[in-house]
């Protein structure tokens, strides 16, 4: 069996130690503090608090705001998955405090709760107002605390421009739910929880996910190949390097290692062939990442993965024929916002993604 995982919720021996941090959350948990996580895409974010909410053993339920339409779709899932959290025979008692009645299916041999508004654009404020009370209620009533976990919480500016205020104006008054907001995007993360001006200003405790100890992150390796009777102490550290750390692609490459690897000790060779693999196979996704970008977009790519990290310096401009320094620099934001590039120590731009850094190459 495949000691490595990666693509989603990993958890259990799959998860890399992050053992400060879990202790830190599940103590903010208990305490009923509200936490904002913070991170690029896949430090493994969700995880880390999948096996925190675990280690608290609280209950609660996650959202993920990307696959929320609209502000009807949220009432949605939010009611669905209040309503899993209570004794099946007091359904329809919780479901008298809505204001606005939800189409319900329950699936005989499962129970599994299936909701559904048809509310009209009037009755939207009543709608979302008995959702996010509704999990405070169930909570007080079973005298549990609950929590609920709102990840990538920066697109609720996509889904409603009025609904921070709404959420902020409820969540603000229950005693029964630790709030977790989960984002990728961290200037607007900072924006929305930072700036004076925002609703959610000051609402929680703010954590920020860093990439995994060098040495810790070794010592998994080296264990999780061990599992399997294979000794990887010859190669972790080029591994590292070759990632960076970053946990999601480290456990990509180790994956991709171990389903080539025929032998029981791996030497440095198996890293390229599975880098290789790991790019034939994402050829088209990465081709189509290529193809969307702008001409200025593809050179400060080609000059970012040549190993060029300061593309505002007059030698950067001159040698990739960009027209100035803003110009690079609008190219740089535009693209840091959409997580194709991250800054590194807050300076350093990097290419998020080594596979698609080694196809530009490759391909070049």
């Amino acid at each position: 069996m495949n000691p490595f995982r990666f693509g989603s919720i990993v958890s259990g021996e799959y998860f890399t130690d992050r053992k400060k941090e879990i202790k830190e959350i599940v103590s903010e948990i208990k305490a009923g503090q509200h936490i904002v996580v913070m991170s690029p895409r896949r430090y493994g974010k969700t995880s880390l608090v999948h096996e925190a909410m675990k280690a608290s053993g609280i209950k609660g339920f996650r959202i993920n705001m990307e696959l929320i339409a609209d502000e009807v779709d949220l009432a949605n899932y939010y009611v669905r998955n209040a309503l899993t959290l209570s004794k099946f025979g007091k359904i329809k008692y919780y479901l008298k405090n809505l204001k606005v009645q939800p189409y319900i299916q329950i699936q005989p041999g499962t129970n599994e709760i299936s909701v559904s508004f048809n509310a009209e654009m009037r009755n939207i404020p009543a709608l979302l107002s008995g959702s996010f009370q509704l999990p405070e209620i169930i909570a007080r009533n079973m005298k549990k605390k609950i929590v609920i976990v709102f990840d990538e919480f920066q697109e609720i500016r996509r889904i409603s421009a009025s609904l921070e205020r709404k959420m902020r104006g409820i969540f603000q008054y229950h005693q029964n739910i630790t709030y977790i907001f989960i984002g990728s995007q961290e200037s607007m993360i900072r924006e929305i929880f930072q700036d004076k001006k925002n609703p959610f200003y000051k609402f929680g405790r703010h954590i920020s996910l860093q990439k995994i100890p060098r040495d810790e992150f070794a010592d998994f390796i080296i264990g999780r190949f061990s599992s399997q009777k294979i000794d990887a102490c010859g190669i972790v550290s080029d591994i590292l390097k070759f990632t960076d750390c970053h946990p999601y692609y480290t456990q990509q490459l180790c994956h991709e290692i171990y389903i080539l690897n025929e032998k029981k000790t791996l030497t440095k060779g198996i890293i390229k062939r599975a880098i290789d693999q790991v790019t034939t196979e994402h050829h088209a996704d990465y081709s189509r990442w290529w193809g969307s970008l702008t001409n200025t977009g593809r050179k400060v790519i080609i000059g970012i993965a040549s190993g060029n990290c300061n593309p505002t310096s007059q030698e950067f401009i001159r040698k990739y024929g960009i027209r100035s320094a803003s110009t690079s620099g609008s190219v740089i934001s535009k693209l840091t916002a959409s997580g194709t590039l991250v800054k590194k120590n807050g300076k350093k731009v990097e290419i998020e993604d080594p596979f698609w850094r080694e196809w530009i190459l490759k391909n070049r």
